[in-house]
């Protein structure tokens, strides 16, 4: 055995003990959570393709590899789940979800049946390009609500490991479909082992300092402020921030189309790291957007089951709470409330 294949193996051996303790401590600290269980599947799906992606592993594991084998081809699927149900508040899993994995499913067994050639590299790229797609989607979404974000150990995350780990495998997928010679093709692999030893460790430490925080499965507080358990858990010296934001909010800034927490900081003369931990720590939002749709949707109800303003369009209502347009609006409502703002109109009015 050269050199180079030695420093490849234990490199990926590494990686996926890495992998594998990654995935015992998110099993074991946050079992409850489906985000925590999911980041297992994903961990114990990266360490499958650390050992399933590389050609001197594979001989070295033999036949013991092939179990191994539909989780690494499904490790871009685990991710995409991963990082659904970490970054959405209200993410539920659902059935559509599933079918980016069938595919994958039904080719990973053709794999072994059609040997080497022109058909295995079809099948691959078949596979990779969905894995690329999915990744490209997690990333995506990773960044998407970055700064709406007010859990700062899940904001961190969305940039130090989501994405690097995003990128990466969108890189090295797109890298293993490439022809690189017998002597390029020893760096590549040792280089990429080497990286992918370098994000496994980020990643097992960042499961080991991870917030319980990160791991709720649903918002502490729905869409009210508790000012008991408010009083409680703010410190004092943060009590001058919450009067000044509480007459913000009163005085209708919440409409304001376009608020972000930035913004907001601004104009209370505040750090935004100080207005987000206090939206977060004090007030329980674990993004911004929930706690302005929190007013939001309290003054909808109020305009929807007046029936001096029944005539008054759902378009305008939206525009007027500053939703910049009526899906958006429909949407923090249903969620609000269950119930779409037509149909609570209705019922309300009929009521009277």
């Amino acid at each position: 055995m050269s050199d180079v294949a030695l420093i490849e193996i234990i490199a990926r051996m590494s990686a996926a003990v890495l992998c594998l303790l990654t995935c015992t401590i998110l099993l074991v600290n946050a079992r409850q959570s489906l985000a925590a269980r999911l980041g297992a599947l994903f961990g114990f799906g990266a360490f499958a393709y650390m050992i399933c992606t590389s050609p001197a592993l594979v001989e070295l594991f033999g036949v013991w590899q092939i179990p191994l084998v539909p989780f690494s081809w499904l490790d871009g699927v685990f991710f995409w789940w991963f990082c659904l149900a970490l970054f959405c508040d209200r993410y539920q899993f659902r059935v559509f979800h599933i079918w980016p994995a069938i595919p994958i499913i039904i080719l990973t067994p053709l794999r072994f049946m059609v040997g080497e050639g022109v058909t295995l590299d079809v099948i691959t790229a078949i596979k990779q390009l969905i894995s690329i797609l999915l990744f490209m989607h997690a990333t995506y979404f990773a960044l998407l609500s970055l700064k709406d974000d007010l859990v700062n150990s899940r904001r961190y995350f969305r940039v130090g490991i989501a994405v690097s780990v995003g990128a990466s495998a969108i890189i090295l997928m797109g890298l293993d479909m490439m022809d690189f010679g017998p002597r390029g093709e020893e760096i590549y692999q040792v280089s990429s082992a080497i990286w992918l030893l370098v994000l496994s460790f980020a990643f097992a430490m960042w499961a080991l300092r991870a917030s319980p925080n990160m791991f709720i499965e649903r918002p502490a507080r729905e869409y009210r402020h508790d000012p008991v358990a408010t009083e409680q858990r703010i410190e004092p010296a943060d009590k001058p921030l919450l009067a000044r934001l509480n007459t913000a909010m009163e005085e209708g800034l919440y409409r304001e189309t376009g608020l972000t927490v930035g913004k907001l900081a601004d104009q209370l003369g505040a750090p935004e790291h100080r207005l987000r931990k206090l939206i977060n720590q004090g007030l329980g939002y674990r993004n911004f957007s929930s706690y302005i749709n929190a007013h939001r949707v309290e003054d909808a109800k109020e305009i929807l089951a007046d029936p001096e303003q029944a005539r008054l369009q759902i378009l305008q209502v939206a525009l007027d709470l500053g939703y910049g347009s009526i899906a958006s609006f429909n949407r923090a409502f249903r969620e609000a409330t269950g119930e779409a703002p037509t149909s609570f109109r209705r019922k309300a009015l009929m009521a009277d």
